[in-house]
């Protein structure tokens, strides 16, 4: 893939993202006084999750990320690749099987980043 198509992808994740992030967040604060509790406690991770995705992929699109040592990119993929893995095991029953698909994708993505960065490390 070339960069102008990573680029154009970031860029679709960036307002997919952003879109669910502002919906999730009209109806949290619509429905602030009625509702059950750990679904408010649900979208409100969801949220938190979004918000730091939305925050990554900004950088990336800005080139943020280009300066980082292997080191740093390293720790960067490790810590997001953990968040997924809890956001998985603590949501998975209340996800829509796409959502799940989709990260479960970019797990093997951040899977073969990190082999790739192993091995330049070496």
């Amino acid at each position: 893939m070339n960069n102008n198509e990573d680029k154009d992808k970031q860029w679709d994740n960036l307002l997919n993202l952003v879109e669910n992030h502002t919906r999730t967040q009209r109806h949290l604060e619509q429905y602030a006084d009625i509702g059950d509790p750990d679904n408010k406690e649900n979208a409100m991770q969801k949220q938190e999750v979004r918000e730091e995705q939305i925050g990554e992929l900004i950088k990336n699109i800005n080139g943020e990320h280009d300066n980082e040592t292997k080191e740093e990119q390293l720790e960067n993929i490790v810590e997001n690749y953990v968040s997924s893995e809890g956001y998985i095991h603590n949501n998975a029953d209340h996800m829509p099987e796409d959502m799940i698909r989709n990260i479960k994708k970019k797990q093997e993505n951040r899977e073969e980043q990190l082999e790739n960065l192993k091995q330049n490390l070496e």
